[in-house]
């Protein structure tokens, strides 16, 4: 691993941990092994630094979503959808750091930095928007999905992917987590199927 990619992952976990004003640049240098200033070489500051690492850390989750859309297996999109909620566990429980840094970041942004944030989300929302749409069409055209706007249901989906994210913080038991991932995206998809919006 290069010594950029080590600053970038110790910087993940470590504000991850203790937030922006709680992490040090001596800290993240002592961590990897080297001094504060070799820092310099690959990052202006602290400030870029973070947002360096935070819009790394929402492109590697959507990449890792957007691998499911892209397999060359293709599934009918109640499948999809449902494995997209599967692939988001996923994410969390192999990159743990990285989900605390991003959810903590959205949560509590370092208010100087908060606008830089919203955006390097928002463009991270808009990409993973275009993969839900795309899925919500298919359902129409497979006619699983009665015709409808498709924004609603992206936005409903969408919440339901958030709703979950928290979820995982809150209980330690799988069976209780995934439990809950079945029943609400049963929901979801029952009010898909059934209910129409002109």
């Amino acid at each position: 691993m290069t010594t950029r990619n080590k600053l970038r992952d110790t910087a993940i976990r470590l504000f991850g941990e203790k937030g922006y004003d709680g992490t040090a640049l001596s800290e993240i240098a002592k961590a990897v092994g080297v001094k504060t200033p070799a820092i310099y070489a690959f990052y202006a500051n602290k400030e870029d630094l973070f947002i360096s690492a935070f819009k790394e850390a929402m492109q590697a989750y959507n990449q890792f979503i957007q691998e499911l859309h892209t397999s060359k297996v293709r599934a009918d999109a109640k499948t999809t959808l449902r494995n997209v909620l599967a692939r988001q566990y996923e994410f969390y429980v192999e990159s743990t750091e990285t989900n605390l840094f991003v959810i903590r970041t959205l949560l509590f942004p370092p208010l100087f930095l908060k606008q830089e944030v919203e955006a390097a989300f928002a463009d991270s929302d808009q990409l993973l928007t275009q993969v839900l749409e795309s899925i919500m069409v298919q359902g129409m055209e497979e006619n699983l999905i009665p015709d409808q706007k498709i924004q609603p249901l992206v936005d409903a989906f969408l919440t339901l992917m958030d709703g979950l994210a928290m979820q995982y913080f809150y209980y330690g038991s799988k069976e209780v987590f995934e439990r809950k991932l079945e029943h609400a995206f049963d929901v979801f998809w029952r009010s898909a199927e059934y209910v129409t919006t002109t």
